[in-house]
């Protein structure tokens, strides 16, 4: 297959995937054993020229992604404020930092950081799949500990959690402009016909 018409199916496939790729994930598509380095090579000058598009190919959870853009934000926001399908509530979101910026930890240890029941919450941002358990605790009872997992960092265009801003850079932000708003995540639709309310998730 000549370059071009190679670049022309990564990219396809690109906008086509609901999560990131790499060039390991691209090779096994081609029976034509095309090498991993060439595909890496086409991937990265594919994000050298969205660099000037209305998209972006971002590195993110070890892999690539086709993107919004920042400037487009307003607009985003917008639609997904019609589209309750792809958001996390205000509890999940503060939960899933609580895990991301501690992990592992139990329920109960963010019960205590919280100050109110996480049963609930926990249950959907388990369904939402962007935490899973990460073993037991060795103390009486050994209760699992929660992680966050790679739909974590899809959700938040992270390439790893090395990526997660520092608290002088929350600062720096809660004092100047939103955050760059990275591409929604995709749920199911049993997953999305679940109410995401405050008190169905502190309460359950």
């Amino acid at each position: 297959m000549e370059r071009e018409e190679l670049k022309s199916v990564v990219e396809n496939v690109l906008l086509a995937a609901d999560q990131p790729i790499n060039a390991s994930e691209l090779s096994k598509i081609f029976l034509d054993g095309t090498d991993k380095d060439q595909l890496q090579s086409i991937l990265d000058e594919l994000r050298e020229e969205y660099s000037s598009r209305n998209l972006q190919i971002m590195e993110v959870a070890d892999g690539y992604q086709l993107c919004t853009r920042h400037e487009y934000n307003d607009w985003i926001r917008k639609y997904l404020k019609l589209d309750r399908s792809s958001r996390l509530s205000q509890p999940s979101l503060d939960t899933l930092s609580i895990i991301a910026y501690k992990q592992p930890l139990t329920r109960q240890e963010v019960d205590d950081i919280r100050g109110v029941d996480s049963s609930g919450v926990l249950k959907t941002l388990l369904e939402k799949k962007v935490i899973g358990p990460a073993g037991r605790k060795k103390v009486p009872g050994r209760p699992i500990m929660y992680r966050t997992t790679q739909k974590f960092l899809e959700y938040f265009g992270l390439k790893d959690l090395s990526d997660l801003p520092t608290l002088e850079d929350l600062r720096e932000e809660m004092e100047g402009e939103d955050p760059p708003l990275q591409t929604q995540i995709e749920f199911s639709a049993s997953e999305a016909s679940e109410p995401l309310t405050e008190n169905k998730e502190d309460h359950d």
